[in-house]
């Protein structure tokens, strides 16, 4: 099915060549001219889903409400190194 080209020189891809070819949104399209024609490569975001929870099958203990207290008063008093280099300079 033809698209046609926006104001702005935008088109859509149909959703079945989006599918097709596993285009998602955040891609990068790269675009050049071969022989006369428009050439585009897409190029994966990083991450397409989320990761959370890639592991919980593999978690054999998990820390209770008090130590978890406990890590976040450690973490809180800890010097941060990056905000000591800074004061150096």
């Amino acid at each position: 099915m033809p698209s046609r080209v926006g104001e702005r020189g935008q088109i859509t891809l149909e959703k079945a060549i989006r599918e097709g070819l596993g285009v998602y949104a955040g891609d990068l399209a790269v675009q050049r001219i071969e022989d006369g024609r428009v050439v585009i490569e897409f190029v994966p975001a990083p991450h397409r889903r989320s990761l959370a929870g890639a592991l919980h099958d593999r978690v054999r203990r998990r820390p209770s409400d008090e130590d978890w207290r406990a890590l976040k008063a450690a973490a809180d008093a800890a010097n941060d190194p990056e905000a000591d280099s800074d004061r150096d300079e």
